[in-house]
């Protein structure tokens, strides 16, 4: 079977003849063509809202106490990225100190830390040196050695309550692991506290994005699909496509020409959400995605289409608030 498909393509008969020039020729021609085309895309910047937006929407934030032995070393890691620049250029929240009398925050953090590490020994193959010359290994071999693993384990729980009512808008644990193992002759040796350490700013910095906006940099790929369009039409699509890398203007002008004349393509409809959605038209980018729903895209690119220019429409209102209340 394999002489006779050989016989039917010519890079198959190279690839299992013994031309080792032709071969290499062959294999480098056929990752070419299984490579990808680069897609083209959208780059656009916009206000996300936070993840739980009802916390983000407070002024000030206190941090409590936080319990457990790592706690302490939590809190103060909370306090310095809340302390950090926000979206706008400033601190997002006003990080006030509590006081036993009246909290004076609008929020309050409290929670629990705590690492554990659990020792153990292992086996591993290590190299080690089987003959010298001088102070110079000149040989290596691997041998079995008898290694200690360290497991360690850290757990936070953090909430936020409203200082008024008392009533808890976040609540979130979040585990971590770590597994540290060290062989005899090892250079680079970490330690369980290295380790703790690095957690507990994970913790802090993951905390922190859940109650702060972003206002970022994204992309999203553009339809390129030609489905549903005639010979002419898709060519003329197809370097709209192209052209929208140099002139997205342009190929937005270009797009809505097309639906006019072919209403109710998908790619059109999505794209035109795009271009939508780029000039912060969420509105309008909403009921483009929406319609290129209906209009036959499969998977979620229509449904994430959605509820990005939804959170970005929340986003942007979130942060003209905010803008407000700083003047």
């Amino acid at each position: 079977m394999i002489a006779r498909d050989a016989l039917l393509n010519p890079c198959a008969a190279a690839i299992f003849s013994g031309d080792f020039m032709r071969r290499a020729i062959c294999l480098f021609l056929i990752a070419i063509a299984a490579t990808p085309a680069r897609a083209e895309i959208f780059e656009m910047n916009g206000h996300f809202p936070a993840r739980w937006r009802e916390v983000s929407l407070a002024r000030s934030i206190g941090v409590d106490r936080i319990a457990g032995r790592d706690g302490a070393a939590l809190a103060l890691a909370i306090e310095d990225r809340l302390a950090r620049t926000g979206p706008d250029g400033a601190p997002y929240y006003d990080l006030i100190a509590l006081t036993r009398n009246d909290p004076d925050a609008d929020m309050i953090v409290s929670g629990m830390a705590d690492a554990t590490v659990r020792d153990s020994n292992v086996k591993r193959q290590v190299e080690q040196c089987a003959e010298r010359s001088g102070d110079k290994c000149i040989r290596k071999e691997k041998v079995e050695a008898l290694c200690l693993q360290q497991t360690v384990n850290f757990s936070s729980t953090l909430r936020v309550a409203d200082s008024v009512n008392g009533r808890i808008l976040y609540t979130e644990n979040r585990p971590q692991t770590d597994i540290i193992v060290t062989c005899p002759g090892d250079k680079d040796q970490r330690t369980p506290r290295d380790s703790i350490r690095r957690m507990v700013d994970t913790a802090a910095s993951r905390f922190v994005d859940d109650i702060t906006p972003r206002h970022e940099n994204y992309r999203v790929r553009l339809r390129e699909g030609r489905e549903g369009m005639d010979k002419a039409t898709g060519q003329r699509f197809r370097d709209s496509v192209k052209l929208s890398q140099r002139d997205a203007d342009a190929a937005c002008a270009l797009w809505s020409d097309m639906d006019r004349a072919l209403p109710g393509n998908a790619s059109l409809l999505f794209n035109l959400g795009l271009c939508a959605e780029r000039r912060g038209d969420y509105g309008v980018a909403e009921a483009f995605y929406t319609r290129a729903g209906q209009g036959g895209i499969r998977g979620g690119e229509f449904r994430e289409g959605v509820e990005r220019v939804r959170d970005l429409a929340v986003g942007r209102t979130d942060a003209a608030e905010r803008a407000r209340e700083r003047r």
